[in-house]
């Protein structure tokens, strides 16, 4: 078969695979009504890992399992769209990594609303603005990220998904390397390459600024001007694009590693998946010994914590709860077993989700 006949075959198959799309979207607006019905979230979770885990088991290639999620994920996000319409608010403004990580879950087909800062999601999401947040929570060089964690003591959010999300860092500028005056970023970004910029910039002027979209938006605006013609910005690669910033340097970070968590926020949290974490925040007098007791049932009930922060309550100086998370889901038994000895050294215990794990 020549070149041409091997594409007819093709186009033979995507006909048939548009037909199958549209068969299933169907059943998508079946279960969508269903949903409605019911009052029943629309996103679901469990559902969403049970698809990945069932498309991948059944893949025998050659697109690789990377290749059939990302299809089946703009797949799901339109199936979303047919049930409900979707609004999803990310930390601001577009082409920060919170947003990145917003597309990555939920694709192209929903509606992104930028907030202006961490506790904007978590309101848009409380007061129903929005269906869906997305937040950062954690990062592999920074640690847990105080200011989402501070968020669930003031707002009564649910976590139902998380996203991991590795990060890359680019220098980006319109000059040459010699001719950079000043490097604007976010402050964590900054911190993240410290050491690179210490060994290649070591006399020129950092600025911090709210994020790295919000840098590049300022420098493009000064080169409007004439003045920002020699700065350069730090950020995700996706900026150069939407800024026009050439790339002078890639994965400048100073850790390969380097990888941030982040928290889709809604209003229930997610069934089980048999692969989840639960998040929790404990409330504790201030007393010796306090946190050790709450320790003390993960190891009884043989549950791996995987974070845990202390938290000011902000109601009372020198009052504190703590975040944690851990493996396994709310309703499974040696959870409930721990959730209820804990429960009695604390005098109050908020759940704030159960979700799949991230990949």
């Amino acid at each position: 078969m020549n070149i041409d006949d091997l594409r007819n075959e093709i186009d033979v198959i995507d006909d048939k695979i548009v037909d199958l799309l549209n068969e299933r979207a169907k059943f998508v607006l079946k279960i969508g009504e269903i949903k409605q019905q019911n009052r029943s979230q629309v996103y679901v979770p469990k559902r969403e890992a049970e698809v990945y885990l069932r498309i991948t088991s059944k893949n025998k290639g050659p697109l690789s399992n990377e290749c059939l999620k990302a299809i089946y994920r703009e797949l799901m996000a339109g199936s979303l769209v047919l049930e409900k319409a979707i609004k999803v608010s990310y930390l601001g403004p577009e082409g920060t990594f919170s947003y990145f990580a917003a597309k990555q879950k939920f694709g192209s087909s929903v509606e992104y609303i930028p907030a202006r800062g961490i506790d904007c999601v978590f309101r848009d999401v409380a007061s129903n603005r929005t269906d869906y947040g997305i937040v950062p929570v954690e990062n592999t060089i920074e640690g847990g990220i105080r200011e989402t964690l501070n968020m669930f003591v003031e707002y009564d959010v649910m976590v139902c998904s998380e996203i991991i999300l590795p990060i890359h860092h680019y220098l980006m500028a319109n000059c040459k390397k010699e001719e950079i005056k000043k490097v604007f970023s976010k402050p964590q970004i900054l911190s993240q390459c410290k050491n690179w910029l210490a060994k290649n910039f070591p006399c020129i002027e950092l600025v911090e600024v709210s994020s790295s979209a919000e840098a590049a938006r300022i420098v493009e605006n000064a080169q409007k001007s004439g003045e920002g013609r020699y700065f350069a910005v730090i950020g995700n690669v996706e900026i150069s694009n939407k800024y026009g910033l050439g790339i002078l340097f890639e994965n400048i970070e100073d850790e390969p590693d380097n990888t941030t968590r982040f928290f889709i926020l809604g209003k229930e949290y997610s069934g089980p998946s048999g692969n989840d974490k639960t998040a929790i925040m404990c409330y504790v007098k201030n007393r010796a010994g306090a946190l050790a007791e709450i320790l003390e049932p993960f190891k009884s009930f043989n549950i791996n914590l995987t974070n845990i922060e202390s938290l000011p309550t902000r109601k009372k100086a020198w009052e504190y709860c703590f975040y944690l998370d851990f493996e396994g889901h709310v309703s499974d038994q040696n959870v409930q077993n721990a959730l209820e000895e804990i429960s009695k050294k604390c005098f109050d215990v908020k759940i704030i989700g159960s979700f799949p794990k991230g990949d």
